[in-house]
């Protein structure tokens, strides 16, 4: 699945047009192509790119742990440990709900996964940037949200690297084919 334009909004906009044609009938070029591919994909021991989700996670992971332990710093001085703790947990909950959900949905070919984990890594590197605003005058506790942008800017490496874009395109052209051959089509 070759996406006209580079880049992540283009595999998302390629992947939700693929979704807009699953309930339909296929044309005969695109159906040849997208067997040639899946065929290709299947022969191989694993698909390539196959590494790009598990990297993805321990980025995001490491970047909500990041933000995590912002918050945690922020919160223990004023609100006292029993809740900064719990903010702890409750900002890396919410960031391991968000990958799953991403990161299920990608992998299920739909590309409402893609845009899940897109959002994910901007806002890692969203936060990030202000703990680095922080950092540069003189608070340490930006430590937190400095390691949020670093993985921030390595989860949004991976996803617009050509492995995931592969893996992605794999992942999508399976749910069509298994879709369009569960329709008799």
């Amino acid at each position: 699945m070759s996406a006209p334009r580079a880049g992540l909004n283009a595999l998302i906009a390629q992947c939700r047009k693929l979704e807009a044609a699953l309930p339909l009938r296929e044309e005969p070029a695109m159906s040849a192509a997208m067997h040639r591919f899946v065929a290709d994909m299947d022969a191989r021991r694993a698909p390539p790119g196959m590494w790009s989700p598990l990297v993805l996670a321990v980025l995001v992971m490491t970047g909500g742990l990041g933000v995590g332990i912002g918050v945690l710093s922020l919160l223990l001085r004023g609100a006292g440990p029993a809740l900064a703790a719990f903010a702890l947990v409750l900002v890396c909950a919410v960031t391991a709900l968000a990958l799953a959900i991403g990161v299920v949905a990608f992998m299920g070919g739909h590309a409402f996964g893609l845009v899940v984990l897109k959002r994910l890594a901007w806002g890692l590197i969203a936060v990030g940037s202000l703990g680095v605003i922080a950092w540069t005058q003189g608070d340490v506790r930006a430590v937190g949200p400095v390691v949020a942008l670093v993985a921030g800017l390595g989860a949004w490496l991976v996803l617009n690297s050509n492995g995931f874009y592969v893996f992605a395109g794999y992942q999508m052209a399976r749910r069509y084919m298994e879709r369009r051959d569960r329709a008799g089509f």
